[in-house]
């Protein structure tokens, strides 16, 4: 059996992954473009793909693949009606690090409000007492878009810092706060504070707006002119989700402007982001390199829980957490 990496983030560690694959042939590769994922997947049988792009023409080539296992949540670099088309199952990894990206997503949001990374090089350049403006959090409005596993574990973590209203908003429209009513069975008054609301009350009501939302066609640049012009004046935008739910080039120019106050992000839509990106010349942005999934215990249970939706899969059973239906060959 021939199982391929796609491209090695993790530095050639696979324990987890020779575990589950003890007898197989894992290939370790490192792919930037489709003629090198093609070469490197050729015969595969099955494929544990990380931020390679998985695209139409390379799945036409895939003869004898059954499975394309993602490692993590998301899976936009995976042409889904081709793979379906082909016959391949396509696996994600869901909820393996809701704690560390609420935790980063706080992070980021305080880091932004209280101007840490900035105060830090003003220090280290020889300054002091910098005068930036600052806000405090309490009494003001929380806005989380995206109430999936992470936007509730956020929801969750910034309990204890007594904002005055907490907004909830998801374009996939389905809200529930059940299971944390369950949880919080003797906090009624965490769900007073917590109203559910349009995505366009969201934006005009929040102080602050942390972003939890899947990359799909209805979150593609939704965050732009023309709902940046919709916020509140003065906005902190916190993003742990997909770079591309933002257009850059608006939001760039809103924090020039001040429109946004500051913005803590940790995805983009290129990554690496190119040094020649205008958020690197903003004093106001707090940028961290797409690790808010990141502890030694998520990247276990990603690695091991990738690698077991691949056996399932060549094991003949239906994964449990397929994102697509493929033609059965």
């Amino acid at each position: 059996m021939r199982i391929v990496i796609t491209d090695d983030r993790f530095d050639g560690r696979y324990e987890e992954e020779k575990k589950i694959f003890p007898d197989a042939a894992l290939i370790i590769s490192d792919c930037y473009n489709e003629d090198e994922v093609i070469s490197a997947c050729a015969g595969a049988d099955g494929i544990l793909l990380n931020q390679a792009p998985m695209t139409a023409g390379i799945i036409k080539t895939l003869d004898n693949c059954k499975v394309i296992s993602r490692y993590g949540i998301g899976y936009d670099n995976v042409d889904l009606r081709a793979a379906e088309e082909k016959g391949i199952w396509v696996t994600n990894v869901p909820a393996y690090c809701n704690e560390e990206v609420a935790e980063h997503a706080l992070g980021l949001l305080l880091s932004c409000v209280r101007a840490i990374p900035e105060r830090d090089r003003a220090i280290r350049e020889g300054r002091w007492n910098i005068n930036r403006p600052t806000r405090r959090m309490s009494g003001r409005t929380l806005g989380i878009i995206g109430f999936g596993e992470t936007g509730k574990a956020f929801w969750e973590k910034i309990q204890g810092f007594a904002f005055n209203t907490i907004l909830v908003a998801d374009p996939r429209g389905d809200i529930k706060l059940e299971e944390l009513r369950t949880k919080f069975k003797n906090e009624e008054r965490l769900f007073k504070e917590t109203k559910i609301v349009a995505f366009e009350e969201l934006l005009a009501l929040s102080d602050f707006i942390s972003i939890h939302v899947p990359l799909n066609e209805s979150t593609r640049h939704f965050i732009n002119s023309k709902s940046i012009a919709e916020m509140k004046e003065g906005v902190v935008i916190i993003n742990t989700s997909r770079g591309a739910v933002i257009e850059e080039t608006a939001f760039a120019e809103a924090l020039k402007t001040g429109r946004i106050a500051s913005a803590g992000l940790d995805v983009f839509e290129k990554e690496p982001l190119p040094r020649n990106h205008p958020f690197l010349d903003l004093s106001n942005v707090v940028l961290t390199d797409h690790s808010a999934y990141f502890s030694a215990e998520s990247v276990s249970k990603l690695k091991t829980n990738t690698a077991l939706n691949a056996r399932e899969v060549l094991e003949g059973r239906i994964p449990g957490s397929a994102v697509n239906k493929p033609v059965v060959r």
